[in-house]
């Protein structure tokens, strides 16, 4: 399954590969800042601030079309309103870490394709 759904992205911004490319470099440049910081909120078990950075993230993820990540982040993002076990959160955004850092590539693919 690709890592994005490129169509998505190019029904919201259109078919220009120079913009498609600045729109997920952008992507890629905000994610792992994001992702730290959603990981300190987490360390610092601040729910407020892993929902808010959940939510952003999702955000980010819809707008482009990483889809998997999208549902994620949303789940995530329920988990810390609903105030569930810090465990529970903590492994999720180890997993949303992960899985992100590792799709930092194939966007790069994608953005060198267009």
């Amino acid at each position: 399954m690709p890592v994005l759904d490129l169509d998505h992205l190019k029904r919201i911004v259109g078919n220009e590969p120079a913009f498609l490319r600045q729109v997920l470099q952008i992507f890629i440049r905000n994610t792992p800042q994001d992702m730290q910081a959603l990981s300190e909120s987490v360390a610092s078990e601040n729910l407020e601030q892993v929902s808010f950075f959940a939510h952003k993230l999702k955000s980010a993820a819809g707008a482009i079309g990483y889809n998997n990540a999208y549902e994620d982040f949303k789940h995530l993002e329920i988990l810390a309103k609903n105030r569930a076990p810090m465990d529970e959160i903590s492994e999720k955004v180890q997993k949303l870490s992960n899985e992100c850092m590792s799709c930092m590539v194939d966007i790069e693919e994608i953005m060198n394709k267009l």
